[in-house]
Parts: structure tokens; C-alpha cells; sequence
């Protein structure tokens, strides 16, 4: 079992926060410009991201502070969030902070193609037709191209953008490629973005908590993500929320104290100095965190 090794600081997590506004301002205007056919730089970016970096590289709750958004700004925070995940992913595997910086940006652009794809067909809760199915398909290659077109861009981002929603067995878009085909940063940011999907809040369709959403991973992943990305991802998720306060199924609220090493994703919990071993109790669930 794992403890928590460092308290909450609310100093810095204001600071963390100041630097997540200002990240989200220049995405912001970047994906606005982009859009708008204007020539871009990457490196506008280059002070938030070094800072994003230092700050994760030395706090283990970075996923307790990710925020959400109302529905007309959840491309800009989605985009955000799935590269603060996958900079946590980069961490675990050992990355340089070279490597971290540019998974971190392919992160932040892997989503870019979706600014040319209707609302309408973004927020339709029932079933796509054929036609808006490929025109969802094609912000994987829209983005690619996107990417490309910006200047002194290192390849490896754009596969952020191209690679994502491949699959281990081939069944993913919009390649259709395998395995060792699909480059690590599409790997991982698939990883992120599906979790930060089932967390997040949608019009036709509530979020998971954090919990919920790795347990989900974990059974269903076998065969369509990398697994020792995934593992090591759910081997690490739980030490970010340590300390925090949530929120069970009984509607009772407890704080994280521990973690169990054997299953990540049921640690244990106080509730008014009750301690329940969510292992050993399965009558109860964590379906919300609360900041």
C-alpha cells in the first residue's frame, strides 16, 4: 500500500492553475488563428508548456486539478487535458524533457482537425450517419495535415493528431494500422483521451469518475491499447488522487489515504474516520472527485 508522500499545497496549485489559464488562452487563439488559414508558432507555447512540465514533474495530484468546461469551450480543455495526461503517461515511462515537451504539444494538438468538423455533428447524441462517420474520421487526417504546414514543427507531434484513435488489433481510424505501426504518441494520447473523455461531462452523456473510467480501461482495453502503456498509466492514475476528497455511491463523502498496489483503482478510504478498504468492500464505489 501507498501512502501520501506529499500534502496538498494550495499555493501551488494556484500557481498551477494561473499557468493551466493561461495555456488555455493561447490554445485558445492558436486553434482561433488556425482556423482562420493564419501561420502559426509552436513555440508561443514554450513558456506555459516548460512551466506545465516543471510543475508536474515535481506534484503528484496534477489529474485532481484538471479542469472541465461548458460544451462551447470543451475542445480547448479536452485538448488541454488529454496533454496533461499524457505528459503523466511520458513521465511514468522515463521520457527526457524533450521528449515530454513534444509529447505534451502533441497532446495539446491532437484534437486540432476537429475545428473543421460541424457542431452539429459534434453535440448529436444519437447514432452518425455514414457521412458524418467519415467526416469524424477525417479530423485524424485534417489535423495531420494541419500540423504538417507548420513550420519548423517536429514530425513526431503530427502523429499525435494521425495515430490516435488506432487500435492494437487494427480496428481503429483512420489507417487501420497495428501495433508496432502506431507511434507511441498515438498510443499514449489514446490512453488520455479516452480517459479524459468518460471523466468529462457531455450533453448527451454523464462522466465517469476517474475510478470508474480506469476500472472500465482496464477490462476492456486487452487486445485495442498498448497494454504495458496502459498498465503502467493505471499502475500510476491512483497516486494522483491521493489526499482527495470524493464522493461514494452511498452518498457519503471520505477522503483517499492509501493506495493499494494489487488493484489501483480501489484504494482505500476515509469516511469521518471510518476506513474502508475498497478491496475488501465492494458494496461501495467512488463516483465522483471532489475539488
Amino acid at each position: 500500500m501507498e501512502k501520501n508522500m506529499r500534502p496538498n499545497n494550495d499555493l501551488e496549485n494556484h500557481k498551477f492553475f494561473e499557468i493551466y489559464d493561461e495555456l488555455q488562452n493561447k490554445i485558445e487563439i492558436l486553434f482561433t488563428d488556425i482556423n482562420g488559414g493564419k501561420k502559426v508558432k509552436i513555440s508561443n507555447l514554450d513558456d506555459e508548456v516548460d512551466e506545465i512540465i516543471k510543475y508536474i514533474l515535481n506534484n503528484n495530484n496534477i489529474l485532481s486539478l484538471l479542469k472541465q468546461s461548458d460544451n462551447s469551450k470543451y475542445l480547448i480543455y479536452h485538448s488541454i487535458n488529454v496533454g496533461l495526461i499524457s505528459l503523466t503517461i511520458g513521465i511514468a515511462l522515463g521520457y527526457s524533457n524533450k521528449r515530454l515537451k513534444d509529447l505534451l504539444i502533441s497532446g495539446l494538438f491532437h484534437d486540432i482537425g476537429m475545428i473543421k468538423v460541424p457542431q452539429k455533428i459534434i453535440d448529436k447524441a444519437g447514432p452518425l450517419s455514414q457521412e458524418e462517420f467519415i467526416i469524424i474520421i477525417n479530423h485524424t487526417i485534417t489535423g495531420y495535415k494541419i500540423l504538417k504546414e507548420i513550420s519548423n514543427i517536429n514530425p513526431e507531434i503530427t502523429y499525435g493528431a494521425l495515430h490516435h484513435h488506432e487500435r492494437e488489433d487494427g480496428s481503429g481510424y483512420p489507417l487501420g494500422i497495428k501495433s508496432d505501426e502506431i507511434h507511441e504518441f498515438g498510443k499514449i494520447i489514446s490512453i488520455a483521451d479516452i480517459f479524459d473523455a468518460m471523466t468529462t461531462d457531455k450533453i448527451y452523456k454523464k462522466k465517469k469518475s476517474p475510478f470508474m473510467a480506469a476500472e472500465e480501461i482496464l477490462y476492456n482495453s486487452v487486445g485495442i491499447l498498448d497494454n504495458e502503456i496502459t498498465t503502467d498509466f493505471l499502475n500510476n492514475i491512483s497516486k494522483h488522487y491521493i489526499g482527495s476528497r470524493v464522493k461514494l455511491n452511498d452518498g457519503s463523502i471520505g477522503e483517499i489515504i492509501e493506495i493499494n498496489n494489487a488493484i489501483p483503482t480501489r484504494p482505500i478510504v476515509n469516511i469521518n474516520g471510518k476506513v474502508i478498504d475498497l478491496i475488501g468492500d465492494n458494496n461501495y464505489e467512488i463516483i465522483d472527485i471532489i475539488n
